[in-house]
């Protein structure tokens, strides 16, 4: 590992994942690193996009991130009675309304970090699969940052049903 890698790691520690143990190692922080990377490219055109007045260039960039993973805020609690793990998903007030944040990257999710507020539990999930869960809520992408937009929960509807071939099959539960 080199240096630059530990210092990247050391930058990340407010994240945890649902698979993430006190001790933070590389195998852990894999896929925030691997996410990072793939989304790189979608936040400069999501930048382009935003200067464009036109939509034209949202347009052709929303079905690609309806098949990108993104990450999504909460807290993980216990069991409910299937044995699935619980998530409560972060909501925030954005302009008086009640939202649920979105984001491309880890370095996105440093804007929610308070002095109360120093570690979050983090879920990685598909854009339109992301969608179908909060149905009804409106949601922000990257929200206090240059790669904001948001979404109303009618665009969300429309959104996940025009990408549905872009989600991941849904698991199969073993009791099936």
């Amino acid at each position: 590992m080199t240096e630059n890698n530990t210092t990247e790691h050391s930058e990340l520690d407010w994240l945890k994942t649902p698979d993430s143990s006190e001790e933070k190692n590389d195998s852990n922080l894999d896929w925030v690193e691997d996410l990072k990377e793939l989304n790189k490219d979608l936040e400069e055109r999501i930048l382009e996009a935003n200067k464009d007045k036109t939509l034209v260039k949202w347009n052709k960039l929303l079905p690609d991130l309806m098949g990108t993973d993104i990450l999504m805020v909460g807290q993980f609690g216990g069991e409910d009675a299937n044995g699935q793990r619980q998530l409560n998903i972060l909501m925030m007030q954005k302009d008086g309304h009640t939202v649920v944040p979105f984001f491309t990257s880890p370095s996105r999710i440093a804007v929610l970090k308070t002095s109360e507020n120093s570690q979050f539990d983090v879920m990685k999930v598909n854009t339109v699969r992301f969608f179908q869960s909060i149905a009804g809520k409106p949601c922000v992408l990257n929200p206090m940052s240059d790669y904001v937009r948001i979404f109303s929960p009618f665009d969300m509807r429309v959104l996940a049903a025009e990408n549905i071939d872009k989600a991941p099959p849904l698991p199969v539960p073993e009791n099936a």
